[in-house]
């Protein structure tokens, strides 16, 4: 089982691309690596950044991609069939198993769900989303490839008010609070390709697999 360690930040935490000098220096990038079910010609790199304060989760995912391709605009729409970072976490492990699953696509357009399966999610709703901070590097609504297609990144804050009203526990890390949780990299177009930070033994593709996460650590 891999694992992670999420520094706490004091400074405000920018979403922005170029992270250089930043409270985002704080945190190891770390590679999203393990490919799954397919043998793409191409394994492109994709880093994410993870980092919290006492109001908030922020990630930051730096993708390698020559092909990027959006057509989900609206919220908790299919992001997975674009291409598509996520991350999926159990933040109170000793208290409920039922898992969060944020998932963003190239545009910022994004998918937050909670529940126990993959059947049984639970949606934030509009006006909770409203807290929700997004920021990608490509404009949207839509992303057809193109030749001049290299590489793209997205960040986003998850207030700790939010995940709380979602999963209807007390989200609040601090020092040595440990959740489970993966991070994956997938796309569609023009061939489908999976890529998971802690790998997951499975014959058909899958990411609900909690029993399959790894571990962040906070500090």
């Amino acid at each position: 089982m891999r694992t992670i360690a999420v520094p706490r930040v004091s400074n405000p935490v920018p979403l922005v691309g170029n992270t250089s000098g930043t409270a985002w220096e704080r945190s190891e990038p770390i590679e999203i690596d393990q490919f799954l079910w397919t043998t793409p010609e191409d394994r492109p790199q994709t880093a994410v950044r993870a980092l919290y304060d006492e109001e908030a989760f922020y990630l930051h995912y730096t993708v390698t991609d020559r092909h990027s391709y959006a057509t989900t605009t609206t919220l908790n729409g299919p992001v997975w069939e674009d291409s598509c970072v996520e991350f999926f976490a159990t933040p109170r492990p000793r208290v409920r198993k039922a898992y969060l699953n944020f998932e963003v696509n190239c545009v910022g357009a994004y998918h937050l769900g909670y529940g126990p399966d993959r059947g049984n999610r639970a949606l934030v709703e509009r006006e909770t989303a409203a807290n929700i901070e997004v920021q990608a590097s490509i404009d949207g609504p839509k992303k057809c490839p193109q030749n001049a297609d290299d590489e793209w990144w997205v960040a986003a804050k998850l207030p700790f008010g939010v995940l709380s009203d979602l999963t209807g526990v007390t989200i609040s890390p601090s020092s040595e609070t440990r959740w489970r949780g993966n991070f994956y990299r997938l796309r569609s177009h023009p061939e489908p390709l999976y890529a998971a930070w802690n790998r997951i033994d499975t014959v058909e593709p899958n990411f609900h697999r909690p029993s399959e996460f790894g571990e962040l650590t906070f500090l």
